[in-house]
């Protein structure tokens, strides 16, 4: 009986608590951003990773009331966080590469146990001599995830993972023994959650 009072209690607490703050990371990958299209909560922070080249994030379309932003990204300024305030439909672009666009969307945070275990996600990766990429993820929330491959220019090489994440300390392993010399990014997207890290194979 006190066990379940217990648990009551801590349960209640959870879900009253404000969610914690996601970062989001949107890799310039070549002349994409990649995620090109994400969802988020207010109060999240997008994150502009710069990889190679010279190239900007300039938004072109917030909701009103919302901050609008323009960051160069180059090997001067790598990276760019912007703190979403504003539910609503954001779209920016490079403005010195025709095409190379992206949009987020962000709505309220609706406090849950789900949305809590979420905001702590984190994910490594590393290739081991014989030729395999680990990808070891933490803190899943346990729903339908995809975990893909992506080449420097943002196209798809691989999917790693479809499916759901039964625990929150999971070991994915890829055999790229036939795959070219170069920079990877292994994205992990499990609802609205997205994560991407960067991989040499070498």
């Amino acid at each position: 009986m006190k066990k379940n009072l217990l648990l009551i209690v801590v349960l209640a607490i959870v879900c009253v608590m404000p969610a914690s703050a996601t970062i989001h990371i949107v890799n310039q990958v070549s002349l994409t951003f990649s995620p090109a299209d994400l969802s988020v909560f207010v109060g999240d922070t997008v994150r502009f990773q710069w990889n190679n080249g010279s190239h900007n994030t300039v938004s072109t379309s917030v909701p009103a009331g919302a901050e609008s932003w323009n960051s160069p990204l180059n090997s001067g300024s790598t990276s760019y966080d912007y703190e979403v305030t504003v539910a609503g439909d954001y779209a920016y672009a490079c403005t010195f590469h025709n095409g190379q666009v992206g949009s987020f969307n962000a709505t309220e945070v609706v406090n849950s146990v789900q949305i809590v275990r979420q905001s702590s996600i984190e994910m490594n990766v590393r290739t081991t001599a014989n030729g395999n990429l680990l990808v070891h993820i933490l803190n899943a929330a346990g729903d339908r995830a995809v975990v893909t491959m992506l080449d420097i220019t943002g196209r798809e090489v691989a999917t790693i993972h479809q499916g759901t994440i039964a625990n929150d300390d999971f070991m994915l392993r890829q055999d790229v023994t036939s795959f070219q010399r170069g920079i990877y990014f292994v994205r992990f997207q499990e609802g609205a959650n997205v994560s991407t890290r960067k991989v040499l194979i070498q």
